[in-house]
């Protein structure tokens, strides 16, 4: 049986090769990745940027901030101020009375020398002591023992004074400016001893005195 033998010399046709075609999903998904990284670079472009201006930005309100605070201790401490009694004492001497110094007294060196005289009880001494001296009978004395704004606090003072024993006042002085002040006065004295005595006594317990001379 003959066989078929291919013919010498002749030649195969060119073989067509199969193009391989990208999927559409492979450049959607490419498309979408850089997009996204764009978006990441302008949002992380945009964060360095606020991060830049933050301490400008605190920088400046700090400092009224401090202000703010200042503003607050100032304003608590003026409330707790506002608490206390106000009182001075030289703010509204008149004219006619002036400070007794407190080495004043009637028993100085100037004091004509006497002559030795028995002893006496003390209670007789202390009625001596505090008898008008000559010469100065028309000078009389008083203990200021605050000077306050609030007519309240003024009679507080009183108060306090009258249940420790003292004879006490309270005397209203009106300033150039149109306040008023209200004196806690307390005597008069008639020695200028007597009166030092009782400031010495006051400030034992506590209460600050100006001891004054009134003058006539």
């Amino acid at each position: 049986m003959a066989k078929n033998t291919p013919r010498r010399g002749a030649s195969r046709g060119p073989s067509k090769k199969k193009s391989r075609q990208v999927p559409g999903w492979v450049w959607l998904f490419t498309g979408l990745a850089a997009g996204l990284f764009v978006a990441f670079l302008v949002h992380l472009t945009q964060v360095q940027m606020d991060q830049g201006r933050t301490p400008n930005g605190n920088a400046g309100a700090e400092p009224s901030a401090t202000r703010d605070d200042d503003k607050e201790q100032s304003d608590q401490k003026a409330g707790k101020d506002d608490d206390q009694p106000k009182f001075d004492f030289y703010a509204v001497l008149p004219k006619m009375e002036v400070i007794v110094p407190k080495g004043e007294d009637e028993d100085g060196p100037s004091r004509p020398v006497k002559e030795a005289q028995p002893a006496r009880p003390a209670e007789q001494k202390q009625q001596d002591d505090d008898a008008p001296v000559a010469g100065r009978n028309d000078k009389r004395f008083v203990l200021q023992a605050g000077s306050f704004r609030s007519q309240g606090d003024a009679d507080r003072r009183r108060a306090e004074l009258i249940l420790k024993g003292y004879e006490v006042r309270i005397q209203p002085v009106k300033l150039d400016n149109g306040d008023t002040w209200h004196r806690v006065m307390i005597g008069p004295y008639n020695n200028i001893n007597a009166l030092h005595r009782a400031q010495d006594k006051l400030a034992a317990n506590g209460v600050e005195t100006l001891p004054i001379q009134l003058k006539e």
